[in-house]
This record gives C-alpha cells, sequence and structure tokens, in this order.
C-alpha cells in the first residue's frame, strides 16, 4: 500500500475543506475555533511536505531538514496541546452562554478576546518552550510522518510534554458534562436564552458546537490518556539535559522507518474532515458558497441549481401528498409545484358549489347569554308547542297547511334567526313572526293561533 499517494491526497483534501470553515468563523469572530482551524491547517502542510518529503524508500537519504524540521516539531507540540485547549474554550463559552448568570461580553470586545486568547495559547506555548528542555535529539525523521520530536524516556517529558494534554482533555470533558447537564435542564428556553444574551448564535449554531466539542474530546481524550500512560511506562533513568551535556549527540539525526505511518496523522486528518461535515455543510456556509459563486460570475448556474432544487423538492412533496391521501381513500389528487399553483383536489362526495365557511369564535358564556335571550323571547311571545312533531314556531303546521321550506330556504348553524318586535310586545293578540334569513332568502313564518297548550 502507497502511504505517501494516500497521506498527501488526503491531508490536501483535508486542507482545502478547512478553508470555508475558517472564513465563516473568521466573520463571526469565534476566536477558539479559528484557532483550532489554524492548527489543524498548519498539521495538514506538515504531513503534506513530510509525506513528499520523506516517504519513499530511500527517504534516509534526503533532505536533512534542518529550519523546516526546527520549526514543524515545536509547532506540533503547541498543536497538539492547543486543539485540547481550543475545544475547551468552546465548551467553557457554550457553558457561560447557557449557565446565563452573569452578563457576557461582546463577541468583539478585548475583554473576550483576551479571555480566549489566553485560554488558547498561553499552554500551548508554554509546552513548545519547555519540550526543548526533555528533547535528546534536535529532531527525528520518521517515514512518511517526517520531522517529529524526540523526547528522553525521564520524568521531564512527562511533566513538560504529555501531561499537559491530559490535563486539558480532562478540563473539556469536564465543561463537556457541566454542558450537557445544564443544557438538560434548560432544553426548553435555550432558543429564548441564545436570543437573550446577545451570543451571536442560534439553535442550529449552537448544537453544530456542542456536537463538534464531543466528537473531538472523545477522539484526544483516548489520545492523550494512552499518551500519559505510554510515556509513564517508559520512564527510566534519571535526567540529563543532552543539548548541554553531549552537543554532538544533540546534532545527530536519527531516521526510523516502522513500516506505517505513526496513527497521529490520521488523528489530524480526521479532525480536518469533522470540521468541514459539522461546519462546513450548515446553511450559513450554504449561504457563504453561493455568494462566493456569484461573485465570480457563476450566477446562471446558481439560478439553474436552485431552480432545480425547488422543482424536485416540489416533486417530492406532491409525491407524498398523493400517497398519503390515497391510503386515505382520496384517489383523485392533481398537484402542482406550490411556485406554479396551488394542489386541485376534487372528490364526488364534496359540494361542488361554492361554500362561505364560517368559523364561530363565540365563548362558552356568550353561548349561554344567547340562550337565556332565546328563552325569554318565546315566554313573552307566548309561543307554545303543541307537540313534539310540531317545531318550535309553528314552521310545521300553520292554518292547516303545511309549509314547505325546503326549497326555499336553507338552514345552517349560522342561518339568522330573528324576531318580529310583535313577539316581544306585550300584546298577545298581535300575531307574531319570525324571520329566517340565509344568504339568498328571507322567510317569515307565524305560530299557530288555535294551540294554547303548553308542552311539558
Amino acid at each position: 500500500m502507497d502511504y505517501t499517494v494516500t497521506i498527501i491526497v488526503l491531508a490536501a483534501l483535508g486542507l482545502l475543506v478547512l478553508l470555508p470553515p475558517l472564513a465563516w468563523h473568521s466573520g463571526t469572530r469565534n476566536t477558539p475555533a479559528i484557532i483550532l482551524i489554524v492548527w489543524l491547517l498548519i498539521m495538514d502542510i506538515k504531513c503534506i511536505v513530510d509525506a513528499a518529503m520523506w516517504g519513499g524508500a530511500d527517504f534516509a537519504d534526503g533532505w536533512a531538514g534542518y529550519g523546516w524540521c526546527d520549526l514543524m516539531i515545536k509547532l506540533q507540540a503547541g498543536a497538539n496541546v492547543g486543539i485540547s485547549c481550543a475545544v475547551s474554550n468552546i465548551t467553557f463559552n457554550l457553558h457561560r452562554i447557557l449557565k446565563a448568570d452573569a452578563v457576557l461580553p461582546d463577541a468583539g470586545s478585548y475583554r473576550k478576546l483576551a479571555v480566549d486568547l489566553s485560554f488558547c495559547l498561553i499552554s500551548p506555548l508554554v509546552v513548545m518552550g519547555l519540550s526543548f528542555l526533555a528533547q535528546a535529539f534536535r529532531f527525528a525523521i520518521f517515514r512518511y510522518n517526517g520531522c517529529q520530536v524526540a523526547l528522553s524516556p525521564t520524568w521531564v517529558t512527562t511533566v513538560c510534554y504529555t501531561l499537559w494534554m491530559l490535563v486539558w482533555s480532562l478540563v473539556g470533558v469536564v465543561y463537556a458534562i457541566l454542558l450537557i447537564l445544564v443544557f438538560y435542564r434548560r432544553r426548553k428556553d435555550v432558543r429564548d436564552i441564545l436570543h437573550c444574551t446577545n451570543s451571536g448564535l442560534n439553535l442550529a449554531r449552537f448544537a453544530r458546537l456542542l456536537i463538534f466539542c464531543l466528537i473531538i474530546i472523545l477522539v484526544m481524550f483516548p489520545f492523550s490518556v494512552f499518551s500519559f500512560v505510554e510515556d509513564l511506562r517508559n520512564v527510566e533513568g534519571g535526567y540529563v539535559f543532552i543539548f548541554k551535556v553531549n552537543r554532538e549527540m544533540w546534532n545527530q539525526i536519527p531516521h526510523w522507518d516502522l513500516g506505517a505511518p505513526l496513527y497521529s496523522i490520521w488523528l489530524y486528518i480526521l479532525m480536518s474532515y469533522l470540521v468541514f461535515l459539522i461546519f462546513g455543510l450548515g446553511s450559513d456556509a450554504l449561504a457563504m458558497y453561493a455568494r462566493v459563486a456569484r461573485a465570480i460570475g457563476l450566477g446562471p448556474v446558481m439560478d439553474c441549481w436552485n431552480s432545480y432544487v425547488d422543482r424536485t423538492s416540489d416533486e417530492r412533496v406532491a409525491k407524498v401528498t398523493q400517497h398519503f391521501l390515497h391510503r386515505h381513500g382520496y384517489d383523485e389528487f392533481h398537484g402542482r409545484g406550490s411556485t406554479d399553483a396551488a394542489a386541485v383536489y376534487t372528490d364526488k362526495s364534496m359540494p361542488t358549489t361554492p361554500t362561505n365557511f364560517i368559523v364561530d369564535y363565540a365563548l362558552p358564556h356568550d353561548l349561554k347569554r344567547e340562550e337565556r335571550r332565546r328563552r325569554q323571547a318565546y315566554n313573552n311571545g307566548n309561543v307554545y308547542f303543541d307537540s313534539f312533531d310540531n317545531s318550535v314556531l309553528g314552521m310545521d303546521l300553520y292554518g292547516g297547511h303545511h309549509l314547505d321550506l325546503e326549497s326555499g330556504i336553507e338552514l345552517s348553524p349560522v342561518t339568522a334567526i330573528s324576531f318580529s318586535d310583535e313577539l316581544n310586545s306585550l300584546g298577545k293578540d298581535a300575531p307574531a313572526s319570525a324571520s329566517i334569513h340565509s344568504d339568498d332568502t328571507r322567510t317569515e313564518v307565524f305560530p299557530p293561533q288555535h294551540s294554547h297548550h303548553e308542552y311539558k
């Protein structure tokens, strides 16, 4: 298997996919995320150069790496700690936002910038300096991995280098647990908290940051624990500062071929792709891609793409709706896209004439008051019932003749029924009438005058 080509291709793609998230976080002034992506960019560049220079079988006869390797081993020592510091800083900021127990500084304030830079850079810079005390050689060159820091197997290496990775990984784990607990307790108010604290985050951005931190912690924490345990297992002898005691040994550059790349190279590439999958495929990133495409003259291509996406989306919606209606017994469905016209549905069981729908928002006490008013109107008008078969106002029978109300009157729950003034008058001799109003007709109906038997 040719590891050289694999490393170069994967690292180059990881380098490219980190650029959009870097641009987006730069626009939002998310300092810890920017620092994290910069560390990964540096490591991807190192992977590409090292694999290209020392990936062949004759890597020991190649370039000695002076200057380049002196710089890269320090940056790699800082990156191993700096990635954990940046992730811990992100979880710390998210925890402060959700906790909402103090006024948060503005995203562009110097105070917040100073806190984030201190959180992310102080420890990596300290480790980059202290690692010099633990070096057994100036640097070492591994096949495929290129420049690597060569540390002496002493307690100084544990204290000055590997311990810091474990400490910051633990800090990230603690803040991640606290963040999850606060998120669970305030899960119903997360959207309002993000809005009121002026954090610049919506729920989707917050969720992406939370998921990203959890994944990176799950990657870096086992790695730091493994490195720490291995260093403790290999500690032997006393400490000797090789640079001062044996300068000739210090300047020797050892070359080692382990047959396969060190696992650290795959961690950098993996985290690069995770950054892109979480931050590079969100709605904000896609909108940024569209703006860049239009800025370089690809506006017609974007318009065609948007039209295609809208058309396919409408077709999927129409198919799902048709399938749903078919399952419920509605076989005739004709749909067009939502951008063209509304879907049209016809069925024999539905009326084909225009219908006015009125929604009654009457409250319960309004209905009771209306019922009392009707009862009072009935009593004042001496309206009685002959039998249950005769209607309340004698609409079914009047003067021995049947009234055909079906053809001329359409009764509905919203048909207005009003009583004439004679019905509410004290005079009992005047014939009372009731007017029934519909959209097309108005009919007056007189109650029967021959019956005065109360219905009980």
